[in-house]
Formats: C-alpha cells, sequence, structure tokens
C-alpha cells in the first residue's frame, strides 16, 4: 500500500512525502527525473526517515553519506557538505536521514528553515517522509503551503489517506 503526498513549498518547489514501504524508488525517482529533464531544474532528494535512513542505498550513494539532515541542523556542518550528488543526473542530490532517530531535537522550524534554504539552492524539494503520522512525518510537513494525496484503490490505503488528509489540514496545509 503506498500512499503519496505531494507538497507544494512555493510556486518553483515542490516536495514529495512519501509514505510506505518502496514508495519513494518509484515514485520520488519518477518525479525528480520528470521534473528535471522537463525544466533541467535542480533537484535534491531530503530522506527524513530517521532513524532507517535508506534512500541512500536505493540510490546506490551509501558510501557517499559524511554528513545528513540532522548534523546541518544540529549545525555540525553546512548544507552543501551534506549534499551527494548523484553523478549519474546533471542537477540531482541527495541529503541523508541520520542514522538515529530524531528525540525531539528538530522542530518544525528547523525543517522549514531548511526547505527554504534548500529551495534558495534547487528548483525542488522531494522529502522521503517516514512511515506512518507520527511526529517523523508531521516534521516532514514544515514549510508545505499545499498538499496532493496520491493513493492506491484498497480500502486500507483510502483510509490512511484520509488519515493523512487530516493531519495535513491539523498543521495548515488547506488546500489539497
Amino acid at each position: 500500500m503506498i500512499t503519496d503526498v505531494l507538497l507544494h513549498l512555493s510556486d518553483d518547489l515542490r516536495a514529495v512525502i512519501q509514505l510506505g514501504v518502496g514508495a519513494f524508488m518509484v515514485e520520488g525517482h519518477r518525479l525528480a527525473l520528470m521534473q528535471q529533464r522537463q525544466r533541467g531544474k535542480g533537484v535534491v532528494l531530503v530522506d527524513m526517515d530517521m532513524g532507517l535512513r535508506t534512500l541512500d542505498i536505493y540510490m546506490g550513494l551509501e558510501s557517499k553519506v559524511v554528513y545528513n539532515v540532522y548534523d546541518v541542523i544540529s549545525g555540525m556542518c553546512r548544507i552543501k557538505q551534506a549534499l551527494i550528488k548523484d553523478k549519474r543526473f546533471e542537477n540531482l542530490y541527495l541529503m541523508a536521514a541520520a542514522p538515529h532517530r530524531d528525540d525531539g531535537e528538530i522542530t518544525m522550524l528547523h525543517i522549514k528553515v531548511l526547505c527554504r534554504k534548500l529551495a534558495e539552492k534547487f528548483d525542488y524539494v522531494i522529502i522521503d517522509a517516514p512511515a506512518g503520522i507520527d511526529d517523523g512525518f508531521i516534521l516532514s510537513t514544515a514549510g508545505a503551503d499545499k498538499a496532493v494525496i496520491v493513493t492506491t484503490p484498497e480500502y486500507a490505503a483510502v483510509r490512511d489517506a484520509e488519515m493523512v488528509d487530516k493531519v495535513l489540514t491539523d498543521v495548515g496545509i488547506k488546500e489539497k
């Protein structure tokens, strides 16, 4: 079961929040490549699945990870240091998740500021969020003002999408 949420951060920026195992591998890459090919724009993929950190493995970049989202937010490194260029594509970058779960040190404001700073450097920011609708998902929504929810036509998936819609509304994302 896959539920995807496309979040609009500004007129020129899109962020995708993915729920479901393997969803990002298919949908995230497809969207990133489509946007990059259509307009030649810079794309950054941000793994927000703290503790599991799998996006770097999907992309074959696991040996390139030195710094991660947590390191940027905590001030250990600059954004540029945490970005990993995917050499297979002209303008595609990854920012890996922390290998440990956040214990509340990262706030919505941190993520909002990170997204805004990334928006200054990239045309599209795609966020791979953790599964579920707990604090990690809510944290991943920071900075968004619109969302498009995409799901599969299964009863459980539709109910999940309804819950995602409610959470998005609760965090202030009204336009879906």
